[in-house]
């Protein structure tokens, strides 16, 4: 496979808890990786009812293959997301094909803007 000439740009960003003033759990985000790639609607994201876009939309983000880890830490759906555009995406799986090593597969659910 080729390279990916990707039209989109993603910050993945990682997920950090801190304690507050109170010991409670804050989650912050920070901006960990860029990538290029291309961004393709999987399903959902029109509610026939409505006619209308809903935000419940699945996507898939392929790219160049690089080893999904930021800080030695490997990246999971639970400790990563994405933000493109400005908008927010949850990471459901990074999925390395037949691990081939030649692309990645990123699934993700639209969560919007924020």
């Amino acid at each position: 496979m080729g390279h990916i000439e990707g039209n989109t740009k993603a910050v993945i960003q990682i997920r950090e808890v801190e304690k507050d003033g109170y010991q409670a759990d804050r989650v912050k985000w920070k901006d960990a990786i860029l990538v290029s790639g291309v961004l393709d609607l999987l399903d959902g994201g029109v509610n026939l009812k409505m006619m209308s876009r809903v935000e419940d939309a699945d996507y898939i983000f392929m790219c160049d293959y690089f080893v999904p880890a930021y800080n030695g830490e490997k990246l999971t759906a639970e400790s990563s997301r994405f933000l493109i555009d400005g908008e927010v995406y949850e990471v459901k799986l990074f999925d390395d094909p037949m691990r081939l090593h030649e692309h990645l597969e990123i699934y993700l659910k639209y969560l919007g803007g924020q």
